[in-house]
């Protein structure tokens, strides 16, 4: 692609988007924001020249509405252990008869995670690097190979029928607009800042490329290296297919600053003087980059190491007609059986959310509104793409929802229809809060449906739980749940049958709050939360079991309280972290605490075991510690002690013996053990430390 030309008028072209803005440079240079586009689709650009006008236009926009915030004051510048090792008990050694792999949403639909198997095999990322251990019987635990990656490995996914682990990581590689540097994508460097003006406004680029690493799984040697613009945002597979979602935000050029040169005791025609000044001189500096500035191009290695850049078309871009914030979200199509990257799908927005199920994927944007101010309300954007053909992903239709989904188990496709879960806000005026006013919140469902192009608003809820916060949401089938929660968190329960009038049928009242549910069965759902005290000093990891059989009576059949005042778990925010074996109605979390010692040895990071039964509740099944495998830096005069926290799971079960294996992992290692014998252990892998060790 030649590059573009250099010069371009300093007036704001009329995007569909922003029809709304003006090209003035006074401090009054913008008029109100968009309103929330009702009627929204995407437009593929078709020539370069309109997608450089459209980037350099919606960046002129943000530059000016982020500097007229500023102008008017919204912005200033050693645990408890006591396991050990237990003797092996004979077993299956060609394998578990079954075993637990990465929690995903939607059934056959893998997600990417750090950690991954086959009953077998563990790979493990912790670092840079990738561990791979043979884990069966789990007293043979041991590690078979070691592969340092370049940049930040995120998460993985592990084809078994291919042979291959394909590993995303996070890299940094200059554009033009950060300094001169090639606009091809390269190996990562060290971080680099994206601006050179002082303040809140700058910061530090480490990721804005996205590696894909494929591996080869018995030697761990490099098959393929392919290097991504954009920010690893995350990745579904389903069979030898993944869709790899990547967020470009696009900063600022160097140069561009947010504060202007006043003089001591600056008048306020001074100012307004400065601030007009400063945004006509960002403007011509973001107007005098051009498309090969903005963009970059995707890369590979090839077989001498060289990098070597791949094209792209302008004409897979695309844009919507709903104001959003500057960015480049990209749909990455990838075949792990050879062909590589097959398809790349962009729109000019960031995204926020990402939701998939077997037919559909699905990307979520806020509305931006500019700047706050009363009367506003928040709004999302759904863009739904055809991911049925291995080869791309084919956009189908856009739809807007009230209010901001927390999560991806906000939504979930049923019957051609998909349901989101908001939180609605209305920003009200408030005269103690200033002129932003006060944002009054609730809970909503809605129900899209794809009707000629469009994913049709079919029916919305009225709004529930007024003044409390969306904490967790999950949908089964025909019916929905809801948690929203202040300091009582009640769950409330919908009826979904009709996607024309979804419509609540019951609220449970439940002390503590909840942010995660798991469906264990059809009519049972498992939380995890916290109790918090009354004064807000302390809180208790909390596990809940709700029998919602009946819609109109949902109940409480179990809850347990999880260590001392100060316990956690990463599943509260990482349902990842959460590990379900149906088959022995195990149920398995990663688990922090803090028990006050005068030693100041009492932090607690092991691995809890819960059979959680429909009939008998919750219970206690044991714990993993890995206490004992810590990490240590220093010399004779001082010494740095880290003890990595345990952070996933996976259980297996032994057909010959009937017993089940549990392994826990942390950045230190693996460690494997016998469930009936817990808090014993049988074998432990110990990884390359993380920080240098003291002789």
């Amino acid at each position: 692609m030649s590059p573009l030309p250099r010069s371009r008028p300093l007036l704001l072209a009329a995007l569909a988007t922003l029809a709304a803005c003006s090209s003035s440079t006074s401090n009054n240079s913008l008029t109100n924001p968009p309103p929330i586009t009702r009627q929204l689709a995407l437009t593929n650009f078709t020539d370069c020249n309109s997608l450089d006008q459209a980037i350099v236009d919606t960046e002129v926009l943000q530059m000016k509405s982020q500097l007229q915030m500023v102008q008017q004051g919204y912005f200033w510048g050693g645990g408890v252990y006591n396991g050990g090792p237990v003797p092996a008990t004979a077993n299956n050694a060609a394998g578990p008869s079954a075993y637990t792999t990465t929690t995903a949403q939607v059934a056959g639909v893998d997600e990417a995670d750090f950690v991954q198997n086959d009953g077998t095999h563990i790979f493990v990322l912790s670092g840079n690097s990738l561990y791979a251990a043979s884990s069966w019987p789990p007293q043979s635990l041991s590690l078979t190979g070691h592969l340092t990656l370049e940049g930040w490995p995120r998460e993985m996914f592990y084809d078994a029928a291919q042979g291959v682990v394909v590993v995303f990581s996070s890299v940094w590689s200059p554009r033009p607009i950060d300094a001169a540097s090639p606009g091809v994508a390269s190996p990562g460097v060290a971080s680099a800042p994206i601006c050179v003006d002082s303040g809140w406004e700058c910061g530090y680029l480490d990721d804005d490329v996205t590696k894909v690493t494929t591996v080869d799984a018995a030697t761990l040697q490099v098959k393929a290296e392919l290097y991504l613009p954009g920010n690893y945002l995350t990745s579904r597979r389903i069979g030898s297919v993944v869709r790899l979602v990547l967020n470009d935000a696009l900063p600022f050029p160097a140069g561009v600053r947010f504060w202007p040169d006043l003089p001591p005791n600056a008048t306020t025609d001074q100012r307004n003087q400065a601030f007009a000044q400063l945004e006509q001189a960002n403007e011509a500096l973001i107007r005098s980059f051009t498309l090969d500035d903005w963009l970059r191009r995707p890369s590979y290695k090839n077989a001498a190491g060289a990098t070597v850049p791949l094209g792209y078309s302008c004409t897979d871009f695309a844009r919507s007609n709903g104001a959003t914030r500057m960015g480049i979200v990209t749909i990455a199509t990838l075949s792990l059986d050879g062909k590589g990257l097959t398809s790349r799908t962009s729109v000019l927005e960031q995204a926020d959310l990402v939701y998939s199920s077997a037919s559909t994927l699905y990307i979520a944007a806020q509305h931006w509104w500019w700047w706050p101010a009363p009367g506003q309300d928040d709004a999302t954007y759904v863009h739904a793409f055809d991911i049925t053909q291995p080869n791309a992903a084919a956009y189908l239709g856009s739809g807007v929802v009230n209010g901001t989904p927390k999560d991806q188990y906000s939504f979930d496709e049923w019957n051609g229809s998909l349901r989101v879960a908001t939180q609605t806000a209305h920003r009200v005026a408030d005269t103690a809060t200033g002129p932003w006013g006060d944002v009054q919140t609730a809970s909503q469902v809605s129900v899209l449906t794809l009707s000629g192009g469009t994913l049709v608003n079919t029916g919305t809820s009225p709004e529930v739980a007024p003044g409390d916060m969306l904490t967790a949401s999950r949908f089964l089938g025909s019916r929905g749940f809801l948690l929203a929660s202040r300091q009582i968190d009640p769950l409330i329960t919908f009826d979904l049958s009709n996607p024309a009038k979804p419509t609540k049928v019951a609220e449970l009242q439940v002390s503590g709050f909840s942010s995660f549910l798991y469906p264990i069965d059809d009519t049972h759902l498992f939380a995890v939360g916290e109790q918090l005290a009354t004064d807000h000093s302390s809180e208790q990891l909390q596990l809940t079991l709700f029998d919602v059989t009946d819609l109109t009576a949902p109940k409480v059949t179990s809850q347990v309280l999880v260590g001392t005042g100060y316990s956690s778990s990463q599943a509260l925010w990482d349902p990842h972290a959460l590990t379900w074996f149906p088959q022995k109605k195990l149920l398995a979390l990663p688990f922090v605490d803090w028990q006050p010692s005068p030693t100041w040895d009492g932090f607690v990071s092991d691995l809890r075991l819960f059979t959680v039964d429909t009939a008998t509740g919750i219970t206690p099944s044991g714990s993993l510690s890995m206490a004992d495998v810590y990490e240590t830096t220093g010399d004779q005069n001082w010494s740095y002690y880290w003890r990595p926290l345990v952070t996933r799971s996976i259980l297996a079960e032994d057909s010959a013996s009937g017993m089940t294996a549990v392994y826990a992992i942390s950045d230190a290692g693996i460690r494997s053990a016998w469930v009936s014998s817990l808090p014993g252990y049988l074998q432990t892998v110990h990884f390359t430390p993380l920080l240098p060790t003291s002789p």
